[in-house]
């Protein structure tokens, strides 16, 4: 019974090497110092025997020096890259973008405690600067979960909690 595979499969690319190399099979198995009844089961996606990454090369390489075009079994891994990668680097992409939001918000931060730890700073000032932390530990919550970590104050929302370290004293 013939299995379906999809066209930029293991087995597909191990057969397009096997059709141009002059012996088929029987050459993968001569490149790779490996039996014929093994090569042919890394195709079957129904084996756990998986072609290890040195061999994959030396028969892309064979390929090549058999007057074949391209590299069957890195374009499949590129073409399983890109389907399996896709929602991973797209979610890379929304990150990078929010990075300019915490960037602005921790400046926006540090700007403000840095004014109220001056002398003579006011109790508005340090309300201001409270506020921008709290701000900025928000964005930072919301970089921590797009970055697959869970919150560190499960029951803080996004800012709010209070720190455990002692208060600054002023002198």
């Amino acid at each position: 019974m013939t299995k379906r595979r999809p066209p930029l499969s293991i087995d597909a690319a191990l057969a397009r090497i096997a059709g141009q190399l002059e012996c088929g099979w029987d050459d993968i198995a001569s490149v790779t110092g490996r039996s014929t009844t093994l090569v042919r089961a890394w195709g079957d996606p129904d084996r756990r025997e998986k072609i290890p990454v040195d061999d994959a090369i030396m028969l892309d390489l064979a390929y090549r020096a058999a007057g074949g075009d391209g590299a069957p079994i890195f374009e499949m891994f590129a073409h399983q890259l890109q389907i399996e990668g896709g929602t991973w680097f797209a979610d890379e992409v929304a990150l990078g973008r929010y990075a300019a939001e915490v960037i602005l918000e921790c400046g926006q931060a540090g700007s403000a405690v840095v004014l109220s730890a001056q002398p003579g700073a006011t109790p508005a000032q340090r309300r201001e600067a409270l506020r921008e932390v709290e701000e900025a530990i928000g964005v930072l919550t919301r970089a921590r979960l797009m970055l697959g970590l869970p919150a560190p104050f499960p029951d803080s929302g996004e800012a709010g909690h209070r720190s455990t370290a002692p208060p600054l004293q002023r002198k």
